[in-house]
């Protein structure tokens, strides 16, 4: 089975990063991810979190110990790290980043699902205001995976992670909060 990994707005904070910061701490920075290493040029900036307008959790608030920010990307805490940080390796790089003097990781899925291990013989445009925004109702083979339990698809022009069963489960098995599952079909 593979997941869109999206984030938990309802229950969770969002992570947010200044782009100015980032922009000032590296001048090369851009906010577009498009699964391109950024490792070698990273700086570890300061981040927030914030309840969003969609926020419905705990008024004291719900930090998430995993979360998605900027196009998908993963954002894990230092438990969430330990326990993924061998299984994600495959498919990115961690940056870091720090909330209030507590270290946590931005996840850069570099990962691409080869154009192989994609069905989309039921594909749907995707269109918003005249944007072409990517394929919805396409499948993915996680054969082609070789093992990787987090990718990215250029059928959404790169914009969420997906996640296997394996990532899922573990996910689950350690209560972890701030992510929303959608499964997605395998052929």
């Amino acid at each position: 089975m593979t997941y869109k990994l999206l984030h938990d707005y309802q229950n969770t904070y969002s992570l947010l990063i200044q782009n100015d910061e980032l922009w000032d701490k590296m001048p090369e920075y851009s906010p577009r991810y498009l699964a391109k290493p950024k490792a070698a040029d990273w700086v570890t900036s300061n981040a927030t979190f914030f309840a969003s307008k969609n926020y419905e959790g705990d008024p004291a608030g719900t930090v998430p110990d995993v979360c998605t920010w900027s196009t998908g990307n993963l954002v894990l805490n230092e438990v969430a790290y330990n326990v993924f940080r061998d299984l994600l390796e495959k498919s990115g790089e961690f940056l870091p980043i720090c909330v209030s003097s507590v270290k946590y990781y931005v996840f850069n899925t570099l990962l691409v699902i080869p154009e192989e291990g994609i069905n989309k013989d039921k594909a749907v445009d995707v269109i918003d205001s005249g944007v072409h925004l990517g394929l919805d109702n396409v499948t993915f083979k996680e054969e082609v995976l070789d093992g990787a339990a987090v990718f990215k698809s250029d059928t959404d022009l790169l914009v969420y992670s997906y996640c296997t069963n394996e990532f899922k489960r573990i996910y689950e098995i350690n209560n972890f909060k701030g992510l929303i599952f959608e499964e997605v079909k395998v052929y």
